[in-house]
């Protein structure tokens, strides 16, 4: 062994020995690590990219924004405007030129940012992160740019009747509660934030026990470990924790519409469902995929294929942490919206009245094996599946234990939970109603 492979050696014993981890765990689905200040950090190794991502999660969500609405999208999407030591312009560069990309996203149960660089440029993506994070100026001017560029995004989404369709049907689906708004807020509120509540929404919420750092990629655990420990010693242990309400469980069908001077209807329609660390939710996304995932799909096939009632259709049952909903969307000519919807409560009727036969419960199976496998083929998801799954409370190893939970799911299980959950349709129509009535 050379001087300098021992000296390399005997760094890394250095850096591990003096690194604050108050708890470590290493599995198949890669290695979990919570830093003396609570930020917990997952690492996945991949020596087979030569690319490797860094996603930063805030677990913090619009129930928290109060009548500040679109402060955690505005506040996240400044994190990238500037910085004490860089500009935009300097942040962008960085990691450009190092061949990388750098974005910031906010979504209804969190906000992230993310990184991906060549392996051999990790460093450049690690110091960027943690100036980002640290070292926000909020600068007053591009704060106003920002303003500017938003309330420019809001307006343009009058005009793309499938947003609107959306936000209508989340304003139904969770009525009265804090996740019936918008995530990027509304005109009147963006207007009213202030600097000042920006950086009161930052010290409350980016904080180290609010933050899941997952890493994937051509990396090494220990040095990054280290690493990551130096670099995001300062962020405070303390600050807010989340208080979500539990959203009102609806008794009885609800059926909104907007008018939209249009040539098609879109429909949303949509279950209550229960939080993803529930046991039936594992159930609850097979059935989804049976009812409305991909072109083989029920909805797809009965609804589009076979009897032309829609341009497109189909169903997704988001993971979240409070309360989870399928919801089912479709494009429909005005003539045939009542048919359309009609079809839609058919297949409905039939997930929770026939048992699924088992040829077409294996072919669904694997499909959703075949799509969770190319799902992970970048870092960028292969990072978001961790950092995701841990923040949702079942745990990052659920990214190697999901293919087989879904294999343990029966017939029985699916028709059992689409009778339970699929009881009270609530439904968002958007179209030309000066043509046609939804009865």
């Amino acid at each position: 062994m050379n001087l300098r492979a021992l000296w390399l050696i005997v760094c890394s014993f250095l850096l591990i020995s003096c690194t604050s981890v108050n708890y470590e765990e290493h599995t198949d689905a890669g290695n979990k690590y919570v830093l003396q200040n609570g930020l917990t950090l997952l690492v996945k190794e991949n020596p087979d990219t030569g690319m490797t991502a860094l996603d930063l999660l805030v677990k913090r969500g619009i129930a928290q924004d109060g009548e500040l609405f679109g402060i955690a999208h505005f506040t996240n999407r400044m994190l990238l405007s500037g910085t004490t030591k860089r500009n935009r312009e300097e942040i962008t560069s960085a990691i450009e030129n190092a061949g990388g990309t750098i974005l910031a996203r906010t979504y209804a149960e969190y906000s992230e940012i993310v990184i991906e660089v060549p392996s051999d440029s990790v460093s450049i993506a690690l110091d960027i992160l943690q100036d980002v994070i640290l070292n926000p100026s909020f600068d007053s001017q591009e704060l106003e740019k920002e303003r500017t560029t938003i309330l420019g995004e809001l307006e343009s989404k009058k005009d793309q009747p499938a947003i609107v369709a959306e936000e209508l049907f989340m304003k139904t689906l969770f009525a009265n509660h804090p996740y019936q708004h918008p995530i990027d807020g509304y005109t009147e509120s963006v207007r009213r934030i202030t600097r000042e509540d920006m950086i009161k929404h930052y010290s409350d919420w980016y904080t180290a026990p609010n933050m899941i750092l997952a890493i994937a990629g051509n990396v090494k655990k220990e040095p990054l470990v280290s690493v990551t420990s130096r670099l995001f010693k300062k962020l405070p242990a303390n600050g807010k924790k989340e208080n979500i309400p539990v959203p009102t469980l609806h008794k009885e069908p609800i059926t909104n519409t907007e008018h939209m001077p249009i040539e098609s209807f879109y429909i949303q329609q949509g279950y209550q469902l229960t939080p993803a660390k529930h046991p039936d939710f594992i159930a609850l996304r097979l059935m989804n995929s049976i009812l409305g995932s991909g072109s083989g799909s029920r909805l797809f096939y009965e609804l589009r294929d076979k009897r032309a009632l829609a341009y497109s259709v189909y169903s997704i049952a988001p993971s979240i942490r409070t309360i989870g909903f399928v919801k089912i969307a479709m494009i429909s000519r005005p003539d045939i919206a009542n048919q359309s919807i009609e079809g839609i409560n058919e297949q409905v009727e039939r997930i929770k009245n026939e048992e699924v036969p088992a040829d077409e419960l294996s072919v669904v199976k694997q499909k959703i094996r075949g799509f969770f496998a190319l799902d992970h083929q970048k870092t960028t998801d292969q990072a978001n599946y961790l950092g995701l799954y841990e923040m949702q409370g079942v745990g990052y190893t659920y990214d190697v234990t999901y293919p087989d939970k879904i294999d343990a799911v029966t017939a029985q299980d699916v028709q059992r939970v689409a009778k339970m959950y699929l009881t009270v349709p609530v439904t968002a129509v958007v179209g030309p109603f000066e043509e046609v009535k939804i009865e």
